[in-house]
């Protein structure tokens, strides 16, 4: 007998269907249901960017592609500073019926007392189930390793808290500096603007780059960062240590990436002898002055070809590069 598929079945086997490619759907037609799970001391940012991002693809689409949900253990949950009370959809034992295919658990500085409430954690075991995404921003990922389903896995979170998710769960494989980190059906983010990121990725995933880019642009995000971009630049690192006397200089390579900057120029910019410059600078950032030219050009580079608008000799050519190779996927 023959399959649908095409395979032969053998007698007394029956052949399973092959999976479909996870391919983005633009047709998809039945609204997507994807819920926040919201706890005392989560982090604002990390419900509210994404929701907006998730919305706005509504407004592009002009109908429900998204069925946003907030789910909690109470009526109110209140945010990490205690400022703002937010109201809470659906509670634990309400949000079986919203058949959701993708949970979204916020970070804050409440997740380390959430990851002890039982009722919470087992809840999410249960949700996880079925759902087709589970995801968390920020620190919401020490929830999901509470549950137990981030094992054996790579997994991202904010930088500052990098160590002590290692630390607490070792049986993870912690990346601090990646902006999100796909495993399987779970999504971990950094922190912050990287629930945005994470929401970008996953419109994509469901409805085509046309969609994800439409949004980025309503939101004036600036770059649509790839998951393997790092989460702390060599662009902040420089400008969080240039002050005096780099800063200025540091300012003027960032706007004319494109010139041929010696060592003499960038002295002569601090008023320094060439010696004394090279001997400072190295000091001051811990690598020597062309090294640090070139993690800029680099980084910039990496942004402008993300875009996608460039070709590879005209970024090489915007940043002072003999030419540009975009980096290897992690």
């Amino acid at each position: 007998m023959t399959t649908p598929s095409g395979d032969r079945e053998k007698p007394g086997e029956r052949v399973r269907p092959r999976a479909s490619p996870a391919a983005p759907n633009p047709g998809r037609i039945a609204p997507i249901p994807v819920g926040f799970l919201l706890f005392d001391g989560f982090q604002p940012i990390d419900l509210a960017g994404p929701w907006q991002a998730f919305s706005t693809a509504n407004e592009e689409l002009g109908r429900p592609a998204y069925v946003l949900s907030t789910i909690g253990g109470r009526p109110m949950a209140a945010t990490s500073d205690n400022g703002l009370l937010v109201h809470v959809a659906h509670t634990l034992a309400q949000a079986a019926p919203l058949g959701l295919d993708a949970l979204i658990i916020p970070g804050g500085a409440g997740v380390h007392a959430a990851t002890r409430d039982n009722v919470l954690v087992e809840w999410i075991r249960a949700v996880d189930r079925s759902t087709r995404r589970t995801c968390s921003v920020c620190t919401g990922a020490f929830l999901l390793a509470a549950a137990g389903l981030l094992n054996e896995r790579k997994v991202t979170t904010h930088w500052r808290s990098a160590a002590r998710l290692q630390k607490e769960f070792p049986r993870l494989s912690v990346s601090d500096e990646m902006i999100y980190c796909e495993s399987g059906k779970y999504w971990t983010t950094a922190g912050v603007s990287a629930g945005i990121d994470l929401a970008l990725a996953l419109i994509e995933r469901d409805f085509g780059p046309d969609l994800s880019q439409r949004v980025a642009r309503r939101l004036v995000v600036y770059l649509r960062r790839s998951g393997d971009q790092r989460q702390y630049s060599q662009t902040l690192r420089l400008q969080d240590r240039a002050g005096a006397p780099f800063g200025e200089l540091i300012k003027r390579i960032e706007g004319r990436l494109d010139r041929a900057w010696s060592i003499d120029e960038m002295a002569q910019a601090c008023a320094m002898s060439r010696r004394t410059f090279q001997r400072k600078f190295a000091a001051h950032f811990g690598v020597p002055p062309m090294e640090a030219l070139g993690a800029l050009r680099r980084e910039h580079a990496d942004i402008l070809a993300h875009s996608g608008k460039l070709s590879h000799k005209d970024i090489a050519r915007r940043v002072g590069l003999a030419e540009y190779r975009p980096p290897e996927p992690v």
